[in-house]
Formats: structure tokens, sequence, C-alpha cells
């Protein structure tokens, strides 16, 4: 990780194990650095007193035309070797950072060589061996590196004496412990910046993942409303004109042309009633019979109607001034339904009741109870029927009670919390 990463953090999120690239906004940044740089160690090196002899008349302190060489190779090392490696995106020492820093240490080495101002070339080339290298270990090795090529060139600019090696030790001493610390700094920033990136594009991937489930928890839920709203209703009137084609079959046969009659304007109103409930289940809004009266004439005309169908008679009894959310009211008309079609195709009895009070508590209570040949409750059941009927009940808060004996007759019970009226 290098220290760059910080503006490559999303690239590091996508692989933890990469060296994340520089960004363009970065690699402008660079390049600005690296022309500053060139246009100061051009400066320095005009204003160098090159050829000049050293105090005591030894060799010549530095030289100019060798500054500007190492200027110029300065330039080509950013834009033919540097500048491409900085781009990349492993996390490797290959031969191309090697390269990078070889020609790194010697530009340095050079250029303080021709002029000892030069040496403020490390300020350039010391930030890039920190961003070239992939870790902190070869990063310092680097460094180190350099800071030996830079003393040498001190060396041989300014002569060979306990003065110079103190002046270059001092120097690039203290360019070192510098550029380690901040070379450190720099680092942990880019992990914790490319460790964030990471958590950031885990939470987006969860966030989607819990998105998706949620959608696929609300299709389940719909197709499982969809289908109890079929069952307590096309699927109930379908049911109905079933039984009504049979009378009308067996009156017809019979030679009761009346009967067949009144029995076939029956399965006529039946269809239309199921065509209606069609309609509004495409809708979204499926008829629950209260648009047009209170819960009591709904259920009455349930009744009515399911008589009319089945020949089972059906006495109704709701507890005056018996007050209930609209949701919960729709799930009372289902419940009916529900228990009635049961009696029909399962019972055998000749009537029913119908009964909606308070119960104990807050709840309301409707009851549907036959005199048929009831059933085992806790045998398996095959149908969907009652076990649709208790999952819209749970939903709604409430919970289904069935009491039968066989022989003797069976009770559905719906338990519904009152709430205020919708």
């Amino acid at each position: 990780m290098t220290a760059t990463a910080a503006e490559g953090a999303p690239a590091a999120s996508r692989d933890p194990g990469a060296r994340p690239g520089t960004s363009r906004v970065a690699m402008r940044w660079w390049d600005v650095g690296a022309g500053a740089t060139a246009v100061v160690l051009v400066v320095l090196a005009l204003a160098s007193e090159a050829g000049s002899r050293s105090d005591d008349g030894g060799s010549a302190v530095g030289s100019r035309p060798l500054a500007l060489a190492a200027t110029g190779l300065s330039v080509l090392t950013w834009l033919l070797l540097a500048r491409p490696v900085v781009r990349r995106d492993d996390d490797q020492v290959g031969r191309a950072e090697i390269t990078v820093v070889a020609a790194v240490v010697v530009v340095g080495g050079l250029a303080v060589a021709g002029a000892p101002q030069l040496a403020v070339v490390q300020a350039f080339l010391m930030p890039l061996l920190w961003t070239v290298l992939p870790t902190p270990r070869s990063a310092v090795v680097a460094n180190v590196l350099l800071c030996l090529a830079i003393s040498a060139g001190f060396v041989a600019s300014l002569g060979w004496s306990p003065d110079t090696l103190a002046t270059a030790a001092t120097s690039e001493g203290l360019s070192l412990l510098f550029s380690i610390a901040l070379g450190l700094w720099i680092t942990s920033i880019a992990h914790t910046g490319a460790e964030r990136g990471r958590l950031l594009d885990e939470l987006r991937a969860a966030q989607d993942e819990l998105a998706t489930r949620h959608r696929e928890a609300g299709t389940v839920a719909e197709r499982e409303r969809l289908a109890r709203e079929i069952h307590d209703t096309v699927a109930q009137s379908l049911t109905g004109l079933v039984m009504l084609s049979q009378q009308a079959r067996s009156s017809v046969a019979a030679g009761d042309a009346a009967a067949g009659l009144a029995q076939l304007e029956l399965i006529e109103s039946s269809a239309r009633d199921a065509l209606t409930d069609a309609r509004t289940l495409v809708a979204a809004t499926a008829s629950s019979g209260l648009d047009s009266g209170d819960l009591a004439d709904a259920l009455r005309r349930l009744a009515s109607r399911f008589s009319r169908e089945s020949g089972v008679a059906v006495a109704v009894d709701v507890e005056p001034g018996l007050v209930l959310p609209r949701d919960h009211q729709v799930v009372v008309i289902r419940a009916a339904q529900e228990a009635l079609a049961n009696v029909r195709k399962h019972s055998g009895s000749r009537s029913a009741h119908v009964a909606l009070a308070r119960g104990s508590g807050t709840d309301t209570v409707l009851s549907v109870s036959d005199e048929g040949g009831g059933f085992d409750p806790a045998a398996a059941r095959d149908g969907f029927g009652l076990d649709g009927l208790d999952e819209r009940l749970r939903l709604a808060g409430g919970r289904l009670g069935v009491v039968s004996v066989v022989g003797g007759g069976t009770t559905v019970t719906a338990h519904l919390p009152s709430g205020e009226p919708s």
C-alpha cells in the first residue's frame, strides 16, 4: 500500500490485496510537482558557481553541465519510468519498480554531485518512492539508498572532508527520518481509507441484498394474499355455481321446468356476483360485501346468498353497537365465507348459525356452527381453506379456533382485536 491509496480506495475495496492506482486528479498533481521540481532544479543549476575551487585549492565544487544533465534525467525518469508505474494497480515489486528506484537513486546522486543546492530534489523523489513501491519496507530501503546516493553526491561536489561528511550525515539523516515518518503516516491513512472503502462496499452490498430479500418477501406475501382472496371469493362462487348447476340438471331430468328455470336464474345471479368479485380482485380491491352497508347487513346478505345456493338455512346474530376497523370487517366476512363453504362441502348439515359478538377482554368473536358430521381437528388437512383463514387472522392480530366432534357438529371461531374504527 502506498501514499496514493487514499485516492484509489474504491479500487482497493474491490481487491484488498491490490495496490490502488492513482486517480486522474492525483496524477495531475504529480505532473505539477514534477514540473515544478524541474524548474527549481534548472534555476538552482544555473545559479550554481560551477567550476570554482574549494577553499584549499582542491577539486572543483560541482559541475553545472552535470547538474543540468541530472535535471533532464529527472524529467525523463518521471515521464518514461515512474509515471507509468504510479498508475499501476498491482501489489508486486517487479522489474519496473526496481528500474524506477535505480533511476531515482542515480538522478539524486548526480544532481547533488553537479550542485549541492540540488539536494532539494529529494523533496520530490522521496514521496515518489513511497508512491511507486507497494510496501513500507521496500519504500524505506529505497529511501535509504537515495540518501546514500545524495550523501555521495555531497562528497563528490564538496570534496572529502569531515565537515562534508557531517553535513551529509546530518542533512540526509534528518531527511530520511522525516521521509519515513511522513511515509508511514500517509500509508496508515491510506490503509484506513482503503479499509473504509471496503467496508462501505460491503455495506452497499448488504443493503442491496437486503432490498432484494425485501422485494422477494413482498412478492411472496402478495402471492399468498392473492391466493387467499381467490380462494375466499372466486373459488367459493365457482363452487356454488357447480352445485347450482347440478341441482338444475337434476330438476330438468325430473321434468320440473319451473325449478330448473329458478335455478338457472340463481346461477346467472351468482355468476354476476363472481364476475364482480373477479373484477374487484384484479383491481386489487377484492369485494368484501361491505360497500353498501354495515357489517351486520353484509353478513346477512352473505347468509342469504349462501342459503339460496346451497339450501342450507343460515341464522345470523350480530350484537348491536359492535364496531370494528374496516380491515377487520373484511376479515370477518372472509372468515364467515370460508366457514360456510366448509359447512356446504363437508358437514352435510341442513342448518348453520353465524354469530358475531364481543368476547372476553377486548376481542370480537365470530362463530359459525353447524349440526353436521364433524371431523377430527387434529387430523392432517388437505385443503387450503382453514390454513389460509388462520394465516389471514394472524396477520390481523387474531387467532382461529376449531371445535368439532365426529357426528356432533363443528364450530369455527375467529377472534379479532376490536381496536378503534378506521
